[in-house]
């Protein structure tokens, strides 16, 4: 049986959130902004409807403004977003097995062995977007395919709110009239280059070989707009591959002077990552703290631990120490951001007879990870987070 793989992409999905939590805000042009009262302020997301007014990602806010004066502006919470990104991979996980998530609103799902459940792919596609609409009030585009990259392409045809399925053995005949754009990593620049060329379509992409793509774009560059053009995967993603790392980071309105004002912000930026990392059963041996000053300085103070860890409690003064390093250039900050890297998935065995120090701060955080799940990130913090002088 050849494989089917499902793509589901949610649409506008920062904007979709803030919609489906605020139904006043259903159709009408809603942009999530980084900062909503300050001219750093850009677009993270805009609904279909803002895009109407030509409003995209990366736009000022002043500028959405007079494209839109009356336009909803909602200051991003990521958190949250993280939080109903899980909830929607918990939904996708009745339709198959194997869910990859790619990225916090897409996920590719391997339907081969679940399709004669739901008796076809149509039944299914629609069943699964049926339950993120009634359950979840999130729109999502679906694509299905024989591979990853032909099941994104096809979702990237059907955007917004739509189903495309791409029958085996069928791939080049639904690839050939689509745009070069229509390839991923493909952006204005190579499209140029592609139409220099006299190639303006994925079928004539076919008339070069690899090695000529290779040289026009780089080995790299070349070699997947070679495979992807023809419908084949050069990777795949699965849920055995480990990210890289997990990091969050924020701007502020106003360059900052005090640290008292700073440090909470910063262990909340941690919390953010542990509690990411425990949901991905992961642990981390380095943690690294990003400072950017108000000279566009940008500086990163790292600690390694002895062995990979999880906990809190281990992190939090490994991460006071290294913003006490940040402190001794004296500038105000703009920016701070944590990470965490060197992950590995967890390997821990409890004891039957005796808690350790650290089972029992692991029995702390698996019932504060509840209660986040349960009423939401900000529900539980650490007190250092909550403010006061270091």
């Amino acid at each position: 049986m050849k494989s089917r793989i499902l793509h589901v992409d949610m649409d506008a999905f920062f904007a979709s959130v803030e919609q489906a939590e605020q139904v006043e805000f259903r159709g009408r042009p809603l942009v999530v902004v980084t900062k909503v009262n300050s001219p750093r302020g850009v677009v993270s997301s805009s609904s279909y409807e803002a895009r109407a007014y030509g409003i995209s990602a990366g736009m000022p806010v002043g500028e959405v403004r007079k494209k839109c004066p009356h336009v909803v502006l909602v200051p991003g919470d990521y958190e949250k977003y993280v939080h109903v990104s899980e909830q929607v991979v918990r939904r996708l996980e009745e339709f198959s097995p194997e869910v990859m998530v790619a990225s916090i609103d897409e996920s590719f799902l391997d339907i081969t062995g679940s399709v004669h459940l739901f008796g076809s792919e149509d039944k299914l596609a629609i069943k699964l977007k049926n339950m993120l609409w009634k359950e979840m009030g999130l729109p999502c585009t679906v694509g299905i395919a024989s591979t990853y990259i032909v099941s994104k392409m096809a979702v990237k045809q059907a955007k917004p709110d739509g189903y495309l399925s791409v029958p085996s053995g069928r791939e080049l005949d639904f690839l050939s009239p689509l745009p070069v754009r229509s390839i991923p990593g493909v952006g204005p620049k190579a499209e140029q280059i592609f139409n220099l060329l006299g190639v303006y379509t994925i079928g004539q992409i076919w008339q070069l070989s690899l090695e000529e793509l290779e040289k026009i774009f780089g080995q790299s560059y070349g070699f997947h707009i070679f495979q992807w053009s023809r419908g084949y995967d050069v990777e795949r993603f699965t849920h055995t591959d480990l990210p890289r790392v997990i990091s969050r980071e924020i701007t502020f309105d106003k360059d900052l002077v005090y640290w008292r004002d700073i440090v909470p912000l910063v262990v909340k930026l941690m919390e953010a990552c542990t509690y990411e990392l425990r949901q991905k059963k992961m642990e981390a041996r380095r943690i690294v703290f990003k400072v950017r000053y108000a000279d566009f300085i940008t500086k990163t103070f790292s600690y390694s631990f002895p062995r990979p860890t999880f906990f809190d409690n281990n992190f939090i003064p490994a991460l006071f120490s290294l913003v006490e390093k940040a402190k001794e250039r004296r500038y105000q900050v703009r920016l701070v951001g944590v990470m965490l890297s060197e992950l590995t998935w967890t390997v821990r065995q409890s004891s039957l007879f005796y808690l350790s120090r650290e089972e029992r701060m692991n029995r702390v955080l698996r019932s504060i990870d509840v209660l986040r799940n349960r009423y939401g990130f900000s529900y539980v913090h650490w007190a250092s987070a909550l403010g006061g002088e270091r």
